[in-house]
């Protein structure tokens, strides 16, 4: 259940709240940043639409660093762009393997650049984005995650480094090694 803050509360406490979700407060500051990255994915997402656009799948089934190993699924749209070059968003759940903590929901976009040497197809790609923390809705992470990797027909797979910079609350940084296998339709 939603419940809005009185507009007629004008204790400071009250003007940097804005939303309850059951036990958890969402601030009007923090409800701001979702409803502007979620913009821009809609809008980046309809600026992709004039194009033939794949949706894929992923799996990282290890994502180990900061004391922790957790897991990924993640889906999106993509579209080569060029012959070598290609462009994509999507959105993702990353969750400890001992479910310990509430998942993180990754918003992301995407950036690659792949060809062809000899009989391997390798890629390089970087995603830039945001993960939500669903735990403490107060933090969250901004998110950089270049990987290298190979493909084989419409799969793929490769290794990268995943760089978590959270925001204010817990500054500070979590660097993680992460594995992926995908799908492209």
């Amino acid at each position: 259940m939603i419940y809005r803050i009185s507009a007629h509360d004008s204790s400071a406490e009250a003007m940097t709240q804005g939303f309850r979700v059951g036990n958890t407060e969402i601030t009007k500051k923090q409800y701001s940043a979702m409803k502007k990255l979620f913009l821009s994915l809609v809008v980046l997402l309809s600026s992709l639409s004039s194009f033939a656009i794949s949706p894929f799948l992923e799996f990282a089934p290890v994502v180990a660093g900061g004391g922790t190993c957790r897991f990924n699924v993640q889906g999106g749209i993509y579209e080569e762009m060029h012959p070598n070059v290609g462009l994509g968003a999507g959105i993702g759940i990353t969750e400890e393997w001992n479910f310990d903590n509430g998942p993180l929901i990754p918003i992301f976009v995407r950036g690659d650049i792949h060809g062809k040497w000899g009989g391997v197809k390798p890629f390089f790609s970087l995603d830039i984005g945001y993960a939500i923390n669903t735990e403490a809705t107060d933090c969250g992470a901004v998110v950089v995650n270049p990987m290298i990797g190979l493909n084989f027909g419409r799969w793929y797979g490769g290794i990268g480094y995943e760089a978590l910079c959270w925001t204010p609350k817990h500054a500070g940084s979590t660097n993680c090694f992460n594995m992926k296998f995908g799908y492209r339709f």
